[in-house]
């Protein structure tokens, strides 16, 4: 059986999965789940199991993090309804079997990418898709917020801020942040140096590199800029910005040779994409929540807050992956406008959830994708690889960022990706080997 089918079905998860509600529901990620699994049956039949194992080691660290923290999270639940098994017990077993099966997926996930994803031309194609998925979100959420709709087709209230098929502003924008890393690491590893001496020809390739062969990608990124700015989302945009500066100074410091077409396009991508198009479509009303920020008027920082005596009862060992929707309650020191099934602030829920040794294993995990994504933009001589490992690094820049205000990493779809971008890093280093299904 060839491996092409299980492939288009990797690449059909990766862009279907926002578009059910951000797969933020029990049927969403459900469905999502069912896909994964039927794609590693697939697998199972195109590739022999010394063919899987060999292929493994390649992602070996990812997914032995992975492992390590679904092995934390089953001690949890099964500590929960056999208190005599394990020392680690769950306030909410149900939650954590939720949790639980997520992970798993997680790890099946990594597998199908691993296998499926073998060649330089197939790496390529998954960025595309991740693209264009972020393109969907994108178009959709710029439809409905000029639409005059009342209700988006999946039956959500539609506000001043665009959401896409997400059922949260702040989602949308971290997905889009996500994908346009991508973008963004493909348009860079497909820059030319210039050799020439002539100022015209110069001139003529810097025109090329920023229009030409590429304005469809170009296009694509003014798109989701439009959408990401149209959420209003201050980290969303703050993350945006400042991991694309941050990520393009540690490339002029690390790349040994970067094309000299590398500062117009980050310099196009401020000026046309962020100043000019912002402009028109409301970076102002951006600005203004920025300015009008204030820790008095914030409800989610009294989330924050009153989760520290939850983190400090449970830093330990942690309470229960999911938990905190049921946990948290009994912290609150009063009433709030909403109710608030997440802290906010990822950091302080893992700790939570999951206590000390497995919060510190998962930033470990992007610490390390963000130092190896460093080390190919030093040392490879392939800009393909060296523009993939630029968007690797932006991506885990703009996340670091959310986490400290949002729940984003509970989205699945936002997970999956996330998983994906990690995984591309050690992926490029030995595509073009391969496997023979």
């Amino acid at each position: 059986m060839s491996s092409k089918y299980a492939f288009y079905l990797l690449c059909f998860i990766i862009w279907f999965s926002p578009i059910p509600l951000g797969a933020n529901r029990p049927w969403a990620w459900g469905l999502i789940e069912l896909l994964i699994c039927i794609n590693t049956l697939l697998i199972c039949f195109c590739y022999r199991f010394n063919q899987i194992f060999e292929r493994l080691k390649q992602v070996k660290i990812i997914l032995g993090f992975i492992v390590l923290v679904q092995i934390w999270i089953f001690m949890q639940w099964i500590g929960s309804l056999y208190p005599n098994l394990s020392f680690l017990n769950s306030l909410d077993p149900s939650q954590t079997e939720i949790a639980l099966i997520k992970g798993i997926t997680y790890c099946l996930f990594i597998i199908n990418l691993t296998l499926l994803v073998e060649r330089t031309e197939r790496v390529k194609q998954l960025c595309l898709i991740i693209i264009l998925s972020g393109l969907t979100q994108a178009l959709y959420a710029i439809f409905l917020q000029y639409s005059g709709w009342e209700h988006s087709l999946l039956g959500f209230t539609i506000s001043d801020r665009a959401t896409g098929s997400f059922v949260y502003k702040n989602h949308l924008a971290n997905y889009l942040v996500l994908c346009l890393s991508i973008v963004i690491g493909y348009l860079v590893g497909s820059l030319k140096g210039i050799n020439s001496i002539s100022q015209r020809e110069k001139l003529t390739v810097v025109i090329d590199t920023l229009l030409s062969p590429k304005w469809l990608i170009r296009i694509s990124i003014i798109i989701m800029v439009i959408a990401l700015i149209m959420t209003r989302s201050r980290m969303g945009n703050s993350a945006f910005f400042i991991s694309l500066l941050f990520t393009s100074f540690l490339a002029l410091v690390f790349m040994k040779h970067p094309p000299n077409t590398f500062k117009w396009l980050i310099l196009s991508l401020v000026i046309i994409d962020i100043l000019v198009v912002g402009a028109y479509f409301g970076i102002e009303k951006v600005k203004e929540r920025l300015e009008a920020t204030s820790f008095q008027a914030e409800i989610r920082d009294d989330v924050v807050m009153d989760s520290i005596p939850y983190v400090q009862t449970y830093w330990l060992k942690g309470s229960g992956a999911g938990s905190f929707y049921s946990t948290f309650p009994t912290y609150q020191s009063a009433p709030y406008s909403g109710f608030y099934d997440h802290a906010h602030n990822e950091y302080f829920q893992f700790l939570g959830e999951l206590g000390l040794i497995l919060s510190l294993l998962l930033f470990a995990l992007v610490v390390y994708v963000m130092w190896h994504s460093l080390t190919i933009l030093r040392n490879s001589r392939s800009k393909f690889k060296q523009g993939l490992s630029f968007g690797v690094l932006m991506a885990c820049i703009g996340m670091i960022m959310h986490c400290s205000v949002d729940f984003v990493l509970q989205d699945y779809a936002i997970s999956l990706l996330f998983i994906c971008i990690l995984s591309l890093t050690f992926l490029i280093e030995k595509t073009s080997k391969g496997l023979k299904c």
